[in-house]
């Protein structure tokens, strides 16, 4: 049997992880106002950036965000404008708490000599940026 892979998938959200909080109602003040500029007037937390340039490239980064997808073409141009690397993002989220449930990995089956848990979970500070300490 082929062993599995152990690459991560990183849920990361957008808005107070990544960049400074904003709800819905200022982005569309921010596009209103300055159109197709709109992404310049967001706020890059440096610490999540310079995390996000560490995660492994073989590793999947799925961003995640209560933005409604009418920001979407305004939050792209924004991740690209500050590189921010990602594989996939899902908009339209509920504001409330994520839960992510995955199983264990039997021994064995990914080269581990003991069952592997395959879920974690960080909450991070409002607009602080992610710590690296805090990971596995």
């Amino acid at each position: 049997m082929e062993q599995e892979s152990l690459n991560k998938t990183w849920f990361i959200d957008i808005d107070g992880t990544i960049v400074k909080t904003r709800n819905n109602e200022q982005l569309d003040e921010a596009i209103g106002s300055m159109g197709n500029k709109s992404y310049l007037s967001e706020e890059p937390i440096k610490k999540s950036l310079d995390f996000i340039k560490s995660i492994p490239i073989n590793d999947t980064i799925v961003l995640t965000t209560a933005r409604d997808s009418r920001h979407e073409d305004h939050t792209l141009q924004m991740l690209n404008h500050f590189k921010i690397r990602y594989d996939k993002i899902l908009f339209d989220l509920r504001s409330g708490a994520r839960i992510l449930i995955n199983d264990i990995k039997p021994i064995g089956i990914a080269g581990n000599s003991e069952p592997l848990k395959t879920a974690y979970a960080i909450n991070v500070e409002r607009n602080k940026g992610i710590p690296v300490e805090s990971f596995p």
